[in-house]
């Protein structure tokens, strides 16, 4: 038996890859039992025993080892105009497998290909995440391979079909959200979503006397439920600025004011659930301290971290609104 050897190695990140016989290992240096059998647990589920092999801990490190998949790497093959067809395709049918969570690394050095079968591997980056983040990263990735060469149209398939599908309507309603933002270095970003349907995408600049307003209608059967969605993202670590262990800027968004078929929602506003996707070296940090965060926040009307608000309501819309009011 050969001994490992190491392929890849991110100091930033605190990883390593290692090449075995008939696996590869990635290798954290540091410890998260927590995450990584959730994150094992779920490309079982995902990917089965055709790529995940085993994972383990030690005092100091994790690893997951993962089967050698036969086959080439795409970047190894001609980009003719079908196969940069096939493979946007493929990794397009692969999410709407695993939607609402996604593989979100489609580097073709992640990509293999064995006669007609494709396979993704490298699931690091595995989650959940909104479907204009995914559709985003996706086409940011593949053209990053394919240059001017990929064919952008085939990512807005998704979106023509819900429509499509749902051109039978019992109201339409007007949505009008009032946002604003604090950030010292860049301002955050928010993708607006009526169920998966993208309405709104844009940096967040205004501010509490001046906020960002954002107007669109939407149209509902009648019995429908639905949901309102903020996803908001491009917060790094470095947005937040300490001294002295004190947060002396951040990045944060606020919810100012929603209005939804020209009434003020107003305190049902906090019927809203957050889901926050904390940053992951802080939460270690706060899980060694003994501080157990929440995985949902509610009564929420300022999002310190990238995540998503959900507000939940039905069709038609006036009759929910009494009976939630009172």
């Amino acid at each position: 038996m050969a001994p490992a050897k190491l392929i890849k190695s991110n100091p930033e990140n605190k990883s390593e890859v290692w090449e075995f016989d008939n696996h590869f290992r990635k290798k954290w240096l540091y410890k998260d039992e927590p995450w990584l059998e959730k994150h094992y647990e779920m490309l079982k589920d995902t990917c089965g025993d055709v790529y995940v092999k085993n994972f383990g801990f030690n005092e100091t490190e994790m690893w997951l080892d993962t089967n050698k998949l036969p086959g080439k790497l795409a970047t190894t093959f001609d980009f003719t105009p079908e196969f940069i067809e096939r493979i946007s395709r493929f990794c397009l049918e692969q999410y709407k497998k695993t939607k609402p969570f996604a593989h979100f690394d489609w580097d073709l050095n992640n990509i293999i290909i064995s006669d007609n079968n494709i396979s993704l591997v490298d699931w690091d980056n595995y989650g959940m995440y909104s479907e204009g983040q995914v559709l985003d990263k996706m086409k940011a990735d593949l053209k990053k391979s394919f240059g001017d060469k990929l064919i952008e149209n085939i990512f807005f398939v998704d979106k023509e079909e819900y429509e499509e599908k749902n051109n039978a309507s019992s109201e339409k309603l007007k949505f009008v959200l009032e946002l604003y933002s604090e950030y010292w270095k860049n301002p955050p970003i928010v993708e607006i979503y009526i169920n998966d349907v993208s309405k709104y995408k844009s940096m967040i600049k205004g501010t509490k006397d001046s906020p960002d307003i954002i107007s669109f209608e939407h149209d509902f059967k009648e019995g429908e439920k639905w949901t309102l969605v903020i996803d908001r993202y491009n917060k790094t670590e470095k947005e937040t600025n300490f001294i002295n262990g004190k947060i002396l800027n951040d990045q944060l968004l606020h919810i100012k004011n929603i209005n939804i078929d020209d009434i003020d929602i107003g305190s049902l506003v906090f019927k809203g659930l957050y889901t926050p996707n904390y940053p992951k070296r802080w939460a270690i940090q706060q899980k060694q301290a003994g501080i157990e965060l929440p995985k949902t926040l509610k009564n929420v009307t300022i999002m310190g971290h990238n995540g998503r608000w959900v507000f939940e309501a039905e069709s038609p819309f006036y009759m929910w609104l009494l009976e939630n009011l009172y």
